[in-house]
């Protein structure tokens, strides 16, 4: 039985899959199986896994597409792992990643979850290659216990926005670290599967937290996110019409079971319906209430963000809003901003890395200039070794270069 198993759901995105295996090739760690889960519609992932893959590594694939909570599901199935991680196809590892969880883990080994932070890489010109920028932009801090039912009660409560403190964004979520097997094994007998509609990460955070024995914080970043516009939470953030898809494509009754109902263009709506049904399965009492004024101010801020291209599919998104709103009396923050007129979906993606990304990496808070890469694997190489430094010796580390172009 390995000490961990790294499970990577994927979907046609062989170009993104095969740095984030190649970051799985480089770990320093040994102690571990890679499972990608394959889910293609147009572009199967084999060729990608055949250039990485070692013995301790399988490919996956299900008869039909499905849907991504699914796709979770049947990669997580096959793991026989202490510790069970899911990577994103579009992330890279560290290169000590595992390393510094298993050192985590043998400190605390009743943790049941094991956590690590998230920084962002930003493409040049996604589509024509991996170049991009990115600079390690977090303070190093030593492994912390914490306590997953009160990153949960964070979460129902709403009262910041989705991301806005990157430390607790991360906290309790399989994709930003790994759960025991144990504790899935709770998880699948109290709410019959692991992963459930519409967000894997989420659905499955809220029993992982009720059920889990506690939680231990690395206090560093160990994964580089390759900032996407093809990100399904990005084009849902500012195009309407996509989030409806998603909605729909899991189940089209969930437009209308939504916390606030029928209000699919707000991302913190979504990510509630997910809170709230995965509640549903907990024991009776075990998780806290949803905060429905605060969800209101963020529903708000959502829209004022989305790129509308339909001005009545825009007013009637509104009125369930402001109808919401008189109900509970909450009064809005400020006036929706002026519509743009009609914008093409490529600009709309442009404008998605731009508003979203910061909610999915550190911005730092130093004069340091982001610096260019080949890849993500060569930025999290960087990371790798800048964070290392500065564990080893505080505020004394080397940092990243300012000016250097590496390519």
């Amino acid at each position: 039985m390995p000490r961990f198993s790294v499970v990577v759901p994927t979907r046609d995105r062989p170009d993104l899959l095969n740095f984030c295996l190649q970051s799985l090739a480089a770990q320093t760690f040994g102690d571990f199986e890679v499972i990608v889960s394959d889910n293609p519609v147009e572009s199967p992932a084999r060729e990608s896994f055949d250039r990485w893959a070692s013995a301790d590594w399988r490919y996956v694939r299900a008869k039909d597409p499905m849907p991504m909570h699914d796709n979770f599901e049947y990669g997580c199935a096959q793991a026989s792992g202490d510790y069970v991680a899911v990577v994103i196809d579009k992330t890279a590892l560290h290169p000590s990643a595992l390393e510094v969880a298993h050192r985590a883990l043998v400190a605390e080994p009743s943790a049941d979850i094991v956590t690590w932070w998230n920084e962002g890489y930003d493409p040049i010109a996604e589509g024509h290659d991996l170049t991009g920028r990115f600079v390690p932009a977090a303070e190093v801090v030593p492994p912390t216990l914490y306590a997953p039912a009160a990153e949960l009660a964070r979460r129902f409560a709403n009262d910041a926005r989705r991301g806005a403190d990157p430390v607790h964004y991360v906290r309790g979520k399989i994709v930003f670290g790994a759960y025991s097997s144990v504790l899935l094994d709770r998880i699948r007998e109290c709410a019959g599967r692991v992963f459930h509609p519409l967000t894997a990460d989420y659905t499955s955070m809220v029993p992982a937290c009720v059920l889990s024995n506690g939680g231990v914080d690395v206090g560093r970043p160990l994964l580089v996110s390759f900032n996407s516009a093809r990100s399904n939470g990005r084009l849902a953030g500012i195009d309407p019409g996509h989030a409806r898809r998603f909605v729909e494509a899991a189940d089209a009754a969930i437009v209308d079971a939504l916390p606030i109902r029928g209000l699919y263009a707000s991302v913190h709506n979504l990510v509630a319906y997910d809170l709230v049904s995965a509640a549903a399965r907990c024991p009776a009492g075990s998780t806290p209430s949803l905060d429905l004024p605060n969800l209101l101010r963020r529903a708000r801020e959502d829209l004022d963000a989305v790129v509308w291209s339909d001005s009545r599919e825009r007013d009637m998104q509104h009125a369930i809003l402001e109808s919401e709103e008189a109900r509970l009396g909450v009064a809005p923050a400020r006036a929706a901003p002026a519509m743009p007129r009609r914008r093409s979906l490529r600009r709309m993606a442009g404008a998605v890395v731009a508003q979203v990304a910061p909610l999915e990496r550190f911005r730092s808070r130093r004069a340091a200039t982001p610096v260019t890469y080949a890849s993500p694997v060569d930025a999290a190489r960087e990371a790798d070794r800048y964070y290392a430094e500065a564990a080893a010796t505080p505020r004394a580390a080397t940092g990243p270069p300012s000016s250097a172009t590496l390519l």
